[in-house]
């Protein structure tokens, strides 16, 4: 049996610090360990290029049009990022939602 249920329309959006990027963690927590994380992109926004020193990552489009490293890609699409590995710039022109789940604690180191 599950020892966990909600909706997550239940939850608030929570600003990033990066405009136009908010999010909802739906597990655990970015700040302590593992976690799994959804991220609202708005339409124009972007993330610069970036690793994380402990995390590894993995991330699924939900909705909309996410442009990873000049590329772009719909719902559906995975990616993945061991602890260490530069990725990004993460954009999008239409806006997205994108699922992350992170293995350790996330920091955010710009490259």
């Amino acid at each position: 049996m599950y020892t966990t249920q909600f909706h997550a329309d239940d939850l608030s959006w929570q600003a990033s610090g990066i405009e136009g990027v908010h999010y909802k963690v739906l597990d655990g927590n970015p700040v302590e360990g593992a976690s799994v994380v959804v991220y609202r992109f708005d339409p124009g926004s972007a993330v610069q290029n970036h690793l994380h020193t402990e995390a590894d990552e993995v991330a699924y489009v939900l909705d909309g049009e996410f442009i990873e490293n000049g590329r772009r890609y719909g719902p559906g699409a995975v990616f993945a990022a061991p602890a260490g590995t530069a990725h990004g710039p993460h954009a999008t022109d239409t806006g997205c939602t994108v699922m992350f789940m992170l293995s350790r604690t996330l920091d955010f180191v710009a490259v």
